[in-house]
């Protein structure tokens, strides 16, 4: 129970209840694989969002919990992909090690094919083999078609990419794999929005809330989309204000979020006064948020 409660802490942002309880999990049974994936997750979590001083002994401690859980279930894809991640990006005077990392991609492989070339596609991107990448996702989505995984991270590179029709026949194929699922709906919008295809966008919309009712987050990834084009922006509002009408999902925009980008809307349509106060509310939400600290402070307010 306490593993589960520090899960759910932690995907809603309160890391410190989520390292307590994790930190309890763990005492009560030192030797759960799962207990330990968790603790090693939201450690991590805060190192990287932690000063430079505390990271050195906070990855030190990732990595310890990290090795814990894989030891204890070596099939633990997600264990190992945290693992491989932290010999990807720590630095060598902490335990990186890109040849380890490599390792572990071909180690996962062995364990689920589809997830082994994800991560294969992933340190290729990391490493600038810019000629590997696409192909490992597509090896990814023909190892295993019916993941939602595989085929949202091909989406996901084809926008990178620009190849925007074929973003959407992924994104479309994983809708189709998994109606529940937000995370579809929400490039497809986007992808729409890009394309100027409003009334289609309009359709996904109103198929991702008949699908996702508890979701908004297809609404703010649209409301986005036509903020950054500048245009549409009496639907970017309205996108915005659907995602405040009820509270986010897990690991989904913070409401913060969505009232910064609300005002920024509210800026291009010359409404400066209610611009002002979206910002007020986002930088009153969440008080390190620095992109609507300084919005607030171009539009002449502190």
């Amino acid at each position: 129970v306490q593993c589960l409660l520090a899960q759910v802490k932690g995907a809603f942002g309160d890391l410190e209840s989520a390292l307590k309880l994790a930190e309890k999990a763990v005492a009560l049974d030192a030797q759960s694989a799962r207990c330990r994936f968790v603790l090693a997750e939201v450690v991590g979590t805060i190192a990287a969002r932690a000063s430079v001083f505390r990271q050195l002994g906070l990855a030190k401690r990732f990595k310890k919990e990290i090795d814990a859980a894989v030891a204890l279930n070596p099939k633990n894809l997600e264990a190992l992909d945290h693992l491989r991640l932290y010999y990807a990006m720590a630095p060598g005077i902490m335990g990186g090690d890109k040849s380890k990392a490599r390792g572990i991609a071909e180690q996962m492989g062995r364990i689920d094919a589809s997830r082994g070339y994800l991560a294969q596609a992933d340190l290729a991107r990391r490493e600038k083999q810019t000629d590997q990448v696409e192909k490992l996702y597509q090896k990814a989505v023909g190892a295993d078609p019916r993941s939602y995984r595989a085929r949202m991270a091909l989406a996901n590179y084809y926008v990178g990419q620009k190849k925007l029709d074929l973003a959407a026949q992924q994104a479309r194929e994983a809708g189709t794999l998994d109606a529940g699922r937000a995370e579809a709906y929400g490039l497809l919008a986007a992808l729409c929005a890009e394309q100027k295809r409003y009334e289609e966008m309009e359709e996904v919309l109103v198929q991702a809330e008949r699908q996702v009712p508890d979701n908004p987050a297809p609404h703010f990834r649209a409301g986005n989309a036509l903020l950054g084009q500048g245009v549409e922006l009496d639907r970017a509002e309205r996108y915005f204000r659907k995602y405040l009408a009820q509270e986010p999902e897990a690991a989904g925009p913070l409401h913060a979020h969505a009232q910064w980008r609300l005002g920024l809307v509210l800026e291009k349509q010359g409404r400066k006064s209610e611009a002002v106060a979206a910002l007020e509310t986002a930088v009153r939400l969440k008080p390190d948020l620095e992109p609507a600290k300084k919005d607030l402070k171009r539009l002449g307010r502190s």
